[in-house]
């Protein structure tokens, strides 16, 4: 008799860093309107998880909270930010200066999750030689002339989907250990770095099966 195969235990740490991410998002936001102490049914009613998920997810990485009183929002943020490794300064190169690159500059969430772009890189002429937030843009042409990847932590890949394999390739070649990209479509991923995905097109279509 075959048995069921199992799925990599990766893809559950996967998941429990997904909505352990999602904890984050929500102390900085009760921290950021005073609130000192939250418990495990004030989660569920925020995020829409149980609170013994809750406490399962939080149990893989240590002892949290003080039973029958809660967690004190300033701890446990700064507890789950060592654990994600946003304890410190990562620096990141960004590559397209277009408009989606330019939200993610201003974005809050970079500066809360200790995230710094320090480079930027484009191959517009129109953006070439300006720059964004005092940070000066690239000819993406001279990436490895210009790029130190002993100085960055990971990049954002914010170019059309046709061109983010050839930028990965190259980042890839330089040194850089890893990326985020949107892109509706997959690519291969050097073996010296982590990629990640974010496409939309996944969430559109669960957006649009609950609304039916």
């Amino acid at each position: 008799m075959t048995r069921p195969r199992q799925r990599p235990r990766v893809d559950r740490k996967n998941l429990i860093i997904r909505r352990v991410s999602t904890y984050l998002r929500t102390l900085d936001h009760l921290r950021a309107e005073g609130v000192e102490v939250m418990s495990s049914r004030d989660f569920e009613k925020i995020e829409g998880v149980t609170q013994s998920l809750v406490r399962r997810d939080l149990a893989e990485f240590g002892t949290f909270g003080v039973r029958g009183v809660g967690y004190p929002v300033g701890e446990l943020r700064d507890q789950l930010a060592r654990v994600l490794g946003l304890d410190r300064r990562r620096n990141v190169v960004l590559i397209g200066a277009g408009g989606f690159g330019s939200v993610l500059i201003h974005s809050e969430s970079f500066r809360q999750r200790n995230l710094e772009v320090t480079q930027i890189f484009d191959q517009d002429s129109a953006h070439i030689g300006g720059s964004i937030e005092g940070i000066a843009v690239h000819d993406m042409a001279r990436l490895e002339q210009e790029l130190d990847a002993r100085s960055v932590d990971l990049a954002i890949v914010a170019v059309a989907p046709p061109e983010v394999q050839g930028v990965i390739d190259r980042l890839g070649r330089l040194g850089v250990r890893g990326a985020l990209y949107f892109a509706s479509r997959p690519v291969k991923s050097p073996a010296n770095m982590v990629v990640l995905n974010m496409d939309i097109s996944v969430e559109l279509g669960l957006l649009t099966y609950l609304l039916d």
